[in-house]
């Protein structure tokens, strides 16, 4: 029989396969390295089993019935399944994880495409998948679970694991045709009565609570915009009047194309970026966030 209580071999599948390939007993049995009489007991008994007859004879070999070109399709997957689970057990392949990582705004576009490069070479048994979103929304995400990896730009608290990657002044880009554009260096005093386009403290609170502090401090008094802003800095500067837009350089250097930005002397906090992880999280996560490397800040 094919099997014992109804159950199909697969060894009975392959030699089906195998003569439908060929269209020959003959020439399967000797690709199979089995005598053909052998062979022909194996399709016999897998037909009892199955209760259809698979093959019939012609001139030049053996055809399928329509229950055996029927049957052909079904037994090349299960074939092909088998074989990957056995790449599977042998290391050969290994199921792939999902880890999404949350991506802030002004994160060099080079360091992501690098690091991305360097998690597929580090840590092959992972995938990995963005998400944009501003560094509060990614830590209520890390927190409900919906995040595995969160890129911030403020100080987590709570029990998470963090690791600073590395930390950046915060400047400032003066409209073109400004009496602050030509000069050679900004301070907290020169925003005084400017109108000062911010990200929101939802995307990004560390710059927002340090600059408004260090404007109270020295009794300066902007008229700040808060909005939230990814890729479109310029039309929101635009949109809003602004006089000037707080950012980084790399913000800066991509968006505001002629705007001169000039780091802004007198802030004690600079912008910081973290690599963060909820400290019960899996194997996985733990591997992808320990592979994401600082940006070389040097150019």
């Amino acid at each position: 029989m094919a099997g014992q209580d109804g159950v199909v071999e697969l060894r009975h599948l392959r030699y089906f396969v195998a003569i439908a390939d060929r269209g020959s007993l003959s020439r399967a049995a000797a690709h199979l390295l089995i005598a053909q009489p052998a062979l022909s007991r194996q399709i016999r008994a897998l037909e009892e089993e199955l209760g259809h007859q698979l093959f019939e004879r012609t001139r030049t070999g053996v055809s399928l019935t329509s229950a055996g070109a029927a049957l052909l399709g079904h037994a090349r997957q299960l074939l092909s399944l088998a074989a990957a689970t056995g790449e599977v057990l042998a290391g050969e392949a290994r199921p792939q994880e999902i880890v999404t990582v949350g991506l802030p705004p002004g994160i060099p576009g080079d360091w992501i495409l690098a690091t991305t490069r360097a998690l597929a070479t580090d840590v092959p048994g992972c995938t990995v998948r963005y998400m944009e979103a501003g560094s509060t929304e990614q830590l209520r995400l890390l927190q409900r679970g919906r995040l595995d990896v969160a890129i911030v730009h403020q100080v987590p608290v709570g029990d998470l694991t963090a690791r600073l990657l590395w930390q950046e002044p915060l400047g400032m880009a003066a409209r073109p045709g400004h009496p602050l554009a030509g000069r050679a260096a900004y301070t907290v005093a020169d925003l005084d009565g400017l109108r000062i386009l911010i990200h929101s403290r939802d995307q990004v609170p560390t710059q927002q609570d340090g600059v408004v502090a260090a404007a109270m401090a020295g009794g300066v008094h902007p008229i700040w915009i808060f909005a939230q802003f990814v890729e479109h800095a310029l039309p929101s500067a635009e949109a809003a009047d602004a006089d000037a837009v707080l950012v980084g350089s790399y913000t800066a250097s991509q968006q505001l194309i002629g705007w001169p930005w000039r780091p802004l002397d007198g802030l004690i906090q600079p912008m910081s970026t973290w690599v963060v992880h909820r400290s019960d999280t899996r194997t996985g996560v733990r591997a992808v966030a320990a592979a994401i490397a600082p940006a070389d800040r040097s150019s």
